[in-house]
C-alpha cells in the first residue's frame, strides 16, 4: 500500500509539473500574439511580386507595352499578339538568390522554379485584320523567409522566430486583334497560391523547449483581366518583307475582378526536442477561419509603353506603369500603411545581322534596367527597388527558335534608421521554339 500511494503521490506531483508548463507555455503565447512578430518585412517574404514576362522579356526588366514581334510572346500587353506570325513555344526555368540586410543581420534564400511556360498560335482572317492567341502558366510571387532572434532577459532566455513560405502562379488566356495600324486585346488571369506562416517563441530547459507558436495559412484565388491597346506605324515609306523601323505606342488596363482568400490562424502549445529539434504538439490553444471574397489589390494598374526600331534588327522601348495599392490589406494585420506606385523601365535589344548565314551575326543582345516605388511603408519610411538586365538569344541552327540566357539583379531600399536591403540576383534559361501551323497548301 505505501508503494502505491508512493506512485500516486509522484504522479500528482507530476502532473502538477505538466500543468506548471502548460501554464508557463499560456503565458508565452499570449506575449507572442502580443508583439508583432520579428519585423513587418518578414510577412512579404524575399523578393515579393514577379512582373509577367516571357522568356525574352526578363533581359529587358520585364518591358512590353509597345513591344511587338512576329516570334516572341508579350505577357504585359495581349494587343502585341495579333503581330505574331509563327506559332510559338516557350519554357523556362529561373533560379532566385535572396540576401536581405536588415540591421546589423543578414539571411540567405536561394530557390528554383520554372519561369513560363506559354504557347501562342497566330490565326490570320485576312492580310489587314490578324487574330493572335496565347496560353501560359508563370509565377507571380515568392515568399521565402526565416528568421530568428534570441532574447536574454533576466527572467528567461528565449528564442523568437517567424519562418513562412508560398508560391503563387498565373494561368493567362490572351487574345489580340489587329484592325489596320491599330491592336486591341484581353488577357483573363486565374491567379492561385499558398502562403504559410509560423510565429513563436521557444524557451530552452535541459532537456526539452516549451514551445508557443502561431500557425497562419492561406489559400487564395483570383481573377483579373487586362485590357490591352496598341497602335504602330512605320517611319517612313513601307517596305514589305524589308527590315523596317516602326513606332509603336501602347497602353494596358488591368483589374481585379473577384478574389477568395480563405485564412486559418491556429494557436498551439508544443515541446521541442533540443537534440532533434522536433516539436510535438502538446494542446490545440485556439483556431480561428475567415474567408473573404474582396479583391486585394484595388482597382488596378494602367500602364503606357512605346517602341521604336524593328525587333529583327534594333529596338528602343520604355515602359510607365502606376498602380492604386492605397487600399491593399494584407492578410496578415500589421502596423503598415501603404501607397499608390510608379514603375518606370527602359531598354535596347539588338543583333548585328538579322538575316545573316553566320551564328555570331544572328544572336541578339538585350539590356534593360527599372525602378519602382514599394507600395509599403513603415514607420513613415517608403522604400524603392531599382534593378538591371542583361541576356543574351542564341539562335538554334537555321530556325527562328532561340535559346534565352538572362541574368537580373534587384535592389530594394529604405527603413530610415532601421536601415533595410533586400538583394534579388535571378539566372533564367529557355528555349523560344517556333514553327508555322495551320498554313493553306498552294501547291500539291
Amino acid at each position: 500500500m505505501t508503494f502505491l500511494h508512493t506512485n500516486n503521490i509522484l504522479k500528482n506531483v507530476k502532473a502538477q509539473n505538466f500543468a506548471k508548463r502548460l501554464f508557463v507555455g499560456l503565458v508565452f503565447m499570449l506575449l507572442v500574439l502580443g508583439l508583432n512578430a520579428q519585423s513587418p518585412f518578414s510577412r512579404f517574404g524575399f523578393g515579393g511580386s514577379i512582373r509577367p514576362q516571357c522568356v525574352g522579356q526578363t533581359s529587358t526588366s520585364s518591358l512590353g507595352l509597345g513591344f511587338r514581334s512576329t516570334t516572341m510572346l508579350n505577357l504585359n500587353n495581349p494587343a502585341a499578339l495579333s503581330e505574331l506570325e509563327w506559332t510559338t513555344f516557350e519554357a523556362g526555368a529561373r533560379i532566385d538568390n535572396y540576401i536581405l540586410s536588415l540591421g546589423d543581420n543578414l539571411w540567405r534564400s536561394p530557390s528554383g522554379r520554372i519561369s513560363v511556360l506559354a504557347l501562342a498560335v497566330p490565326i490570320r482572317v485576312k492580310n489587314k485584320k490578324r487574330w493572335g492567341s496565347s496560353f501560359s502558366l508563370s509565377p507571380t510571387d515568392i515568399i521565402q523567409y526565416n528568421f530568428e532572434q534570441t532574447i536574454d532577459s533576466a527572467a528567461v532566455r528565449h528564442v523568437k522566430y517567424e519562418l513562412g513560405s508560398g508560391n503563387s502562379y498565373a494561368v493567362n488566356w490572351s487574345n489580340g486583334w489587329l484592325w489596320n495600324a491599330t491592336s486591341l486585346g484581353i488577357s483573363c488571369i486565374y491567379t492561385f497560391g499558398t502562403e504559410s506562416n509560423f510565429q513563436g517563441i521557444i524557451v530552452d530547459d535541459s532537456l526539452n523547449a516549451r514551445n508557443s507558436r502561431r500557425l497562419s495559412k492561406l489559400n487564395h484565388k483570383g481573377l483579373r483581366f487586362n485590357l490591352g491597346w496598341q497602335y504602330s506605324r512605320p517611319l517612313g515609306a513601307s517596305k514589305p518583307d524589308k527590315i523596317q523601323p516602326k513606332i509603336t505606342l501602347g497602353a494596358n488596363f488591368e483589374f481585379s475582378a473577384r478574389a477568395l482568400n480563405q485564412i486559418l490562424h491556429q494557436d498551439e502549445l508544443t515541446l521541442t526536442s533540443i537534440l532533434t529539434g522536433q516539436q510535438v504538439a502538446v494542446d490545440t490553444l485556439n483556431t480561428e477561419e475567415i474567408t473573404s471574397t474582396r479583391p486585394s489589390r484595388g482597382p488596378g494598374k494602367l500602364g503606357l509603353g512605346f517602341s521604336i526600331g524593328d525587333h529583327r534588327s534594333w529596338l528602343v522601348h520604355g515602359d510607365y506603369q502606376y498602380a492604386w495599392q492605397e487600399d491593399y490589406s494584407h492578410w496578415l494585420a500589421g502596423t503598415e500603411v501603404y501607397r499608390n506606385t510608379h514603375f518606370v523601365a527602359f531598354g535596347f535589344r539588338g543583333t548585328p545581322n538579322y538575316s545573316g548565314r553566320r551564328f555570331l551575326g544572328r544572336i541578339e543582345y538585350r539590356i534593360g534596367g527599372h525602378w519602382q516605388q514599394s507600395p509599403l511603408i513603415i514607420d513613415s519610411y517608403g522604400f524603392n527597388t531599382f534593378g538591371m538586365a542583361f541576356g543574351i538569344a542564341l539562335p538554334m541552327g537555321n530556325s527562328m527558335s532561340r535559346l534565352n540566357l538572362s541574368t537580373l539583379f534587384q535592389r530594394r531600399i529604405g527603413g530610415g534608421d532601421g536601415f533595410y536591403q533586400e538583394d534579388w540576383v535571378s539566372l533564367v534559361i529557355g528555349v523560344n521554339l517556333n514553327d508555322k501551323w495551320f498554313i493553306k497548301r498552294k501547291f500539291n
